[in-house]
């Protein structure tokens, strides 16, 4: 399963490969590398890989979530499918790999079929993540059709009440059905996209379901199963499971990290975000867009990714990561790329 899976995965990105943006990729990593060993922000090129939040709104109530605790500090919207058109244009022909999803459920815009067909006119690698509960058999063969080459179902558990304690106010058989939805709707297709992935966060009330999870996986006939790290709030109630391989904090209440990061960061080279409503933020992890550089209704977002707030929040990470409080729960400083 997860062999075919890889092999599906590379396929999908290789085929959307083409001289411009193979270019501009190079360019960020040798802009990113002298970054590094100068420690003085260089940056060259576009993004390659982006995300955009169809919506910040979202059904469930999931406690370590911002949006499912009440706690976003943002107005919950809807991306306007004008703006969203403008936005493809902006980041063509350089960006290859597109992720609609930032907070809130993607399936709650009306248009997100759409949105998934527009972006496939662009010829990208188009993923999203949803917690499964607005899919149909009409919606799986719109994304067939659409063009989507990857789909995350959020499945924390293997029964309504395993489920239910994280995904709160979840249906865990709708979440299943929603699955075969989409299995159904590839195999009528005779397609082999999107790639179906199955995830599973792991937290302590549910690590003792990690075999049944992956008879479900086989079952469901999805292409993949992931199996993820939670992370952990200071506003939640969750708790790291016991088993240290499948927790991504080195204490028993989680808050802290397992390895200590470094002060870089490759994501704020190669891709970045826009919220529903239009601001640029650094990456996912700054859920309120605290730290955003501009708004992409106002200028564009070259001129933004490459303006003062966007070089000086770099230039931060390569001075003390440590001082960026979105940074301070991420991973991703531990490895150069």
């Amino acid at each position: 399963m997860q062999l075919r899976a890889f092999f599906l995965e590379t396929w999908a990105i290789i085929r959307v490969m083409n001289y411009c943006r193979l270019s501009n990729a190079l360019k960020l990593i040798y802009s990113y590398l002298q970054s590094y060993l100068k420690q003085h922000v260089g940056l060259h090129g576009k993004p390659m890989a982006f995300s955009i939040e169809p919506t910040s709104s979202c059904n469930l109530k999931c406690p370590e979530c911002p949006t499912g605790a009440n706690l976003l500090k943002r107005p919950r919207g809807l991306m306007d499918i004008r703006h969203y058109r403008q936005l493809l244009q902006q980041l063509s022909p350089e960006l290859f790999y597109l992720n609609l999803y930032v907070q809130g459920e993607p399936f709650m815009h009306p248009q997100f079929p759409e949105m998934v067909s527009l972006a496939s006119q662009h010829n990208l690698y188009i993923s999203t993540s949803t917690n499964g509960h607005f899919m149909s058999p009409e919606i799986a063969n719109a994304l067939v059709r659409g063009g989507l080459s990857r789909i995350i179902f959020s499945v924390d558990g293997t029964s309504q009440e395993s489920y239910g304690l994280y995904r709160v106010g979840g249906n865990f058989n709708k979440v299943r059905q929603s699955i075969i939805d989409v299995v159904r709707a590839k195999a009528r297709a005779r397609s082999a996209y999107p790639i179906i992935v199955m995830q599973f966060l792991v937290f302590r009330h549910n690590e003792r379901e990690l075999p049944q999870i992956k008879k479900l996986a086989r079952r469901l006939k999805v292409d993949k199963l992931e199996i993820k790290t939670a992370q952990l709030n200071d506003f939640g109630s969750m708790r790291p499971p016991l088993n240290a391989r499948f927790s991504r904090y080195a204490d028993s209440l989680g808050q802290q990290l397992k390895t200590k990061s470094n002060n870089r960061c490759w994501r704020q080279w190669h891709s970045a975000t826009v919220t529903w409503d239009g601001r640029l933020a650094p990456c996912c992890y700054d859920k309120d867009a605290e730290y955003a550089f501009g708004n992409s209704h106002d200028n564009s977002l070259q001129e933004i990714w490459q303006g003062d707030k966007s070089i000086l929040f770099k230039q931060q990470i390569f001075r003390d990561r440590s001082q960026i409080t979105i940074c301070r729960n991420c991973p991703e400083g531990k490895k150069l790329f």
